[in-house]
This record gives C-alpha cells, sequence and structure tokens, in this order.
C-alpha cells in the first residue's frame, strides 16, 4: 500500500474496521468492570451494541459518548454514565451517513455541548461557538460547491474524503480575536468541524475538507502505533501553526502540506470551470506555499523527530510523492 497517495475504499474501510473494534473491545472491558454503573437492562444491550459497532460504521457522537463515559465513570458520576451509555444504545444501531450541520443544540441536540467540550478540550480557553445563521447559510450552499469541484478535479481524493468523513460541522469562534481553520480529533472520529466565518468561498472550503481529512487519515494510520516517539513535553516549529508544536503536531502539518500540494497539482492540471477566476499563477502560488510548508516540515522531521515504523512508512512515501512532483 503506498500511503500517502488517496487511499481505496477497501484500505479506509479497514481503518475504520480497526477503530470500531478498538471501542467495542473497550466498551465490553467498561462493561465488565463497572456495568452495574450503566442503570438496569444493560445486560440484554451490551451484545447487540458491541454487535452494531463492529458491522457498521459509527457516527462521531459515539465516540464522543464513548469518551464521556470514561470520564463520567472515572469521576463517579454514575448518573450521567448511565445516561451516556443510553445514548450509545440509541446511537449505534443505523450506520453513519454523511451529515451536515451547524454546532448548535437545534441541529444536534445534547450533542452541541458535547461536541463542543471534547473540541475545547485541547485548548486553554474555550474558542468553538454555533455558527450565526447567515454564515451557516452560506457555508451549506459553499460546502456543496467545494464538494463538488473536488470530486471534477480529484476524484480519488474526494471519495477518500468521503470515505474518512460521516460529519462536517460548522462553528465559528467565539471570540473574534482567536481564530481556528478546523479541527479533527479521535474523540469524535468521522467529524470535522469548520470555522465558517473563515471559509468563506468553495476552494476556502475545499481546501479544509482535505486538510482535515489529511489528519483522519493519520489519526486512522495511527491506531495501533504513534507516529513519532519524541515526549509532547517538547516542542518544535510547525509549517502550519505560529506556535511551538509537538513533533506529532509537526509530522501531521508535513504531511498536510504535501496532501495539499497533491490538491493544487491537480487543480492546476485540471482547471475546473468553477476555478475560472483563479489564474493559474494564484494556483501555482498556493503550491508553492505548500511545497516550502513541506520542506520545512520535513526537514525538521529529518534532523529531530524519533520516528516508528509506521512514521517511517507513511514519510517515506511522501516524500516520495513531493520528490516526484518537483521534479
Amino acid at each position: 500500500m503506498q500511503s500517502f497517495l488517496p487511499q481505496s475504499v477497501s484500505v479506509l474501510t479497514d481503518l475504520d474496521n480497526k477503530l470500531r473494534r478498538k471501542l467495542a473491545a473497550s466498551l465490553e472491558h467498561l462493561f465488565e468492570r463497572a456495568g452495574s454503573a450503566l442503570g438496569g437492562g444493560v445486560d440484554g444491550e451490551i451484545g447487540p451494541v458491541l454487535s452494531a459497532i463492529r458491522a457498521h460504521r459509527q457516527k462521531p457522537a459515539v465516540f464522543a459518548c464513548y469518551f464521556e463515559l470514561v470520564f463520567a465513570l472515572k469521576a463517579g458520576r454514575d448518573d450521567e454514565a448511565a445516561h451516556l451509555w443510553r445514548r450509545i444504545v440509541a446511537s449505534t444501531a443505523e450506520p453513519a451517513v454523511l451529515e451536515i450541520s451547524p454546532l448548535n443544540e437545534e441541529a444536534l441536540g445534547e450533542d452541541a455541548d458535547r461536541f463542543t467540550r471534547l473540541l475545547n478540550a485541547a485548548e486553554t480557553a474555550p474558542i468553538f461557538a454555533p455558527p450565526d445563521p447567515a454564515l451557516w447559510s452560506a457555508f451549506e450552499a459553499n460546502l456543496a460547491e467545494a464538494l463538488a469541484l473536488l470530486e471534477e478535479a480529484a476524484p480519488a481524493l474526494e471519495a477518500e474524503v468521503r470515505g474518512l468523513v460521516t460529519q462536517i460541522i460548522a462553528a465559528q469562534p467565539r471570540d473574534a480575536s482567536v481564530g481556528f481553520g478546523g479541527v479533527s480529533s479521535l474523540t469524535l472520529w468521522g467529524a470535522v468541524t469548520l470555522n465558517a466565518a473563515h471559509h468563506r468561498t468553495p476552494l476556502d472550503i475545499l481546501e479544509a475538507l482535505v486538510h482535515e481529512g489529511a489528519h483522519l487519515l493519520l489519526f486512522g494510520y495511527a491506531a495501533d502505533e504513534p507516529l513519532v516517539r519524541n515526549p509532547l513535553s517538547q516542542r518544535f516549529a510547525s509549517p502550519l501553526r505560529r506556535e511551538a508544536r509537538p513533533m506529532d503536531g509537526v509530522y501531521h502539518a508535513t504531511f498536510v502540506c504535501a496532501r495539499l500540494h497533491y490538491l493544487y497539482r491537480r487543480l492546476l492540471d485540471g482547471r475546473p470551470a468553477a476555478l475560472a477566476d483563479w489564474g493559474p499563477r494564484r494556483l501555482e502560488a498556493r503550491l508553492a506555499q505548500r511545497s516550502a510548508g513541506f520542506d520545512d516540515g520535513a526537514r525538521l522531521i529529518a534532523d529531530q523527530a524519533i520516528l516508528t515504523p509506521t512514521g517511517e512508512k507513511v514519510l517515506r512515501a511522501t516524500v516520495e510523492y513531493m520528490s516526484h512532483a518537483a521534479a
């Protein structure tokens, strides 16, 4: 398997199966250790729930409820744990299909607060908020154009995005002074959250989808083994962030730069009608920007990263692509 280029349906299915099997195994372990805290009826529910999780794709809400269930059990909040178990039971039966929604209670119910908590967990202060109605309306229309543009210009990449992403969520910063582009997380496996205030054109959204899809792919690759072994306490300059990042973040950013290079190469070669207003120089400028970001990240990884076999394999394939692309 060439691990840089867009992956086939079978590879993506295997990655998703692996993560769902891990989820099922962990829930089974929780049931054995703390099933009594999950309320009455759990003995008859655990089997069907585990079977459903192993059988088909699950919504990001199932992963979100699982992580909050673990937090609740560790904190001794049994009533909350029982409620989260009920949510899992109610959510696992039907396979996940692509959903597009704003980050608000009207669209997501109680999952809106849950998703917001998990998205904010890695931040020093809460930054995610529901999008303004006008922003959401424009985002929804532009997203449809973005997906059509991706299918026209890079059908293999479009198929991969659909194979990885089961939910696209629009949000905006809680405070205008704090921005974000997009977010993906293993706690919301299958979901990408995009800043509707920042991504205002189909091309902006297209780039963000490919960006976050690349992160999800790396999460899948790292299901059994991390990409790097550098301590999280170590910080390095990142090709996509102003602030210093752990080496895992640098690795992700470097891979993302290469994936965006792949995207802009396809857009330049195909020149879709939807980009008629974009002259080749503008696309070439973005291509060069991503190439420079990759070069910066690749040099840092070569100098400082402690790579695992998985990390070495993926990086080798990525360097091979970029070397041929620059030739």
